[in-house]
């Protein structure tokens, strides 16, 4: 069940055997969205970078006889690209939908609370049966922007009227094409996109 407020997340464990070892978020979700549940249980899954590793202090940390042992939540999201054709995929950290980085509006929706290794939503958890929504407004000029995004490597950056963030188990976009990003990789561009929490989708091990 999703981690409460304040609790305990995680166990130490020892290094699993022959485990799958995933290099990014991004492989993470393609192999939650490319097998059944019953493999997903039977597959150890050893993260080596990525927004696991980070949110949990991690990423440097010598891993030769023990890690940690979590459960996480996933973000199953449903696009539809501009030829009208809908497909389904899996975000573990974050995805965004924008034409551009630095200029237009912005929709970032975080499982982790991390996009482009900006903390764009300190409150966020990766297993906490939510999913954080963090919106940059179109009128956000680049110089506001520029210093937003550098306050966010220390998720500094709230409150400002020009951008905002909200929790919820749903999410939906609808509009002219735009880009999607999953966990780092553009899938393309899209008209359409919706998400949802999917708890306790998976135990891994970083």
């Amino acid at each position: 069940m999703p981690i409460s407020p304040g609790s305990p997340w995680g166990s130490i464990s020892r290094i699993p055997e022959r485990p799958l070892v995933l290099s990014s978020d991004r492989e993470l979700g393609v192999f939650l969205r490319d097998h059944s549940a019953k493999q997903i249980h039977e597959q150890a899954l050893f993260v080596k970078s990525g927004d696991i590793p980070r949110v949990l202090g991690v990423d440097d940390r010598p891993r030769n006889h023990e890690c940690l042992r979590v459960v996480i939540d996933a973000l199953v999201v449903t696009y539809t690209d501009t030829a009208g054709v809908d497909h389904n995929d899996v975000c573990i950290g974050s995805m965004s939908i924008a034409r551009r980085y630095f200029r237009g509006a912005i929709s970032i929706i975080t499982n982790s609370g991390y996009w482009r290794k900006h903390e764009v939503a300190p409150r966020a958890h990766l297993n906490d049966g939510k999913l954080d929504i963090f919106e940059v407004s179109g009128a956000m000029r680049w110089s506001q922007r520029r210093l937003m995004w550098k306050k966010a490597l220390v998720g500094s950056h709230l409150p400002h009227p020009l951008l905002s963030y909200s929790q919820g188990d749903f999410f939906r976009w609808k509009g002219n094409a735009q880009r999607l990003i999953i966990d780092g990789q553009y899938v393309g561009k899209v008209t359409a996109v919706s998400c949802r929490v999917q708890s306790d989708c998976a135990q891994v091990y970083a």
